[in-house]
């Protein structure tokens, strides 16, 4: 039989050492950290398949503009959907291809994975976190952020990036100066969305 650091060795001389969870000098790797990730619900939201070919799918304009956003247009960018408002003011939705138990490791790792880290429900059970909120300039702090970003576990291997940009727009009616608060209404959207 042979012992872990013989093999760590061994796979070290044909160069597989990192990959058999073996460190230089043979020692094991440093384990992952333990984190506690919030379950999501079942197999998640049936949708979320749908999402990862469509980011469109995750909420429409027709939906954006019932909750007061106004002049939308939307296009497509690869595993991006963007609704613009006026001239600055815009929506998107984002798959970035992690889960949410990656989001919580690289976290407590310490990686960045934005400026913000607020764990938060959608819809009573659908975990997410706001993960960015883009602070306003000194002078107009009051008047809330520019931006917010939010993760949204759709099942166990994707997140829904939701970023709103209200940036004190009209367009973007009742949320010019709480994106935060879009973020998470386009988050219950779109578990209706993808669970419907």
């Amino acid at each position: 039989m042979i012992d872990r650091r013989t093999l760590c060795v061994v796979v070290a001389v044909l160069g597989l050492g990192l990959g058999a969870g073996c460190s230089p000098g043979g020692s094991p790797a440093p384990a992952e950290p333990s984190v506690s990730v919030p379950p999501i619900p079942g197999v998640g939201m049936s949708g979320a398949g749908r999402f990862r070919t469509d980011p469109c799918a995750a909420v429409t304009v027709e939906q954006l503009t019932a909750i007061g956003f106004a002049g939308g247009e939307r296009s497509r960018d690869g595993n991006r959907c963007v609704t613009r408002f006026g001239t600055v003011a815009s929506v998107s939705t984002s798959n970035r291809g992690d889960s949410l138990r990656i989001l919580f490791q690289e976290h407590a790792l310490g990686h960045d994975t934005g400026n913000h880290w607020e764990p938060i429900t959608v819809e009573t059970i659908y975990p997410a976190v706001i993960v960015a909120i883009e602070e306003n300039v000194p002078s107009k702090q009051a008047e809330g952020p520019l931006g917010c970003t939010l993760a949204l576990a759709a099942d166990d291997t994707t997140l829904v990036y939701i970023n709103a940009a209200t940036a004190d727009e009209s367009e973007a009616g009742p949320w010019q100066h709480d994106p935060c608060g879009a973020a998470k209404k386009i988050a219950a959207l779109t578990v209706n969305n993808l669970t419907a």
